[in-house]
């Protein structure tokens, strides 16, 4: 599995249950997902449904619409490529497994990467890192630089991964929601399971840390 992992820069195959298989191609499920939109407009409340129903087609569009930006999510929390993929595959097997038990309360997108959080969390215990516990609610005002400001600040983007690889796992999380993947705070909030303060909190010092490690570059 790792080394067919190691040859590609996404993340691997969906799996499901009784047997592990790929997609037939990236094309087929984009076609499924692009033709469903079209022809019965599909969002992800309505395929989380159908897979709660034991609907593997759209299992497989949810996995071409999440799997890269999950992908990308769990490499930033993991710090290894090949665990961000395996727990890939363990996040659409909980979705494939507890689907039918979304109720709604917040979207299907944070529903989904609120698993990968967890499941990420757990990958860390067992290989004995430490989870930082969350900090309290501070109520401080971002008073931190933009993204834009901290943009500039770098030169290049190899430094600007650099310093944002030198952040703790929860201020590493809380850049990437909000900056790559451009979740509001109140969204990432949800994923995280922490205060919308706190999120903003980490987002603050992040900021801050990373045009510090810019800065003396």
């Amino acid at each position: 599995m790792r080394n067919v992992r190691a040859g590609i820069a996404r993340s691997p195959p969906v799996a499901l249950p009784g047997a592990r298989f790929a997609l037939r191609t990236t094309a087929d499920a984009r076609t499924f997902a692009a033709g469903e939109r079209e022809n019965d407009p599909m969002d992800d409340t309505d395929l989380l449904r159908r897979v709660g129903a034991s609907d593997r087609e759209a299992l497989k569009a949810l996995y071409e619409r999440h799997s890269d930006a999950l992908h990308r999510f769990l490499r930033y929390r993991l710090r290894d490529p090949f665990d961000a993929g395996d727990v890939v595959q363990d996040v659409f097997l909980e979705i494939w497994r507890t689907a039918a038990r979304f109720e709604g309360r917040s979207s299907a997108r944070t529903w989904i990467f609120g698993i990968a959080r967890n499941k990420a969390v757990d990958r860390m215990r067992r290989r004995g890192r430490e989870v930082t516990a969350p900090e309290p609610d501070t109520g401080i005002a971002d008073d931190a630089p933009d993204p834009e400001a901290v943009a500039v600040a770098a030169s290049d983007a190899v430094r600007l991964r650099g310093c944002i690889a030198g952040l703790s796992d929860i201020h590493r999380s809380a850049i990437h929601l909000a900056f790559y993947e451009e979740l509001p705070y109140a969204e990432i909030a949800a994923i995280e399971g922490v205060p919308v303060g706190t999120v903003k909190s980490r987002i603050m010092h992040a900021k801050r840390l990373l045009l510090h490690c810019l800065g003396s570059a």
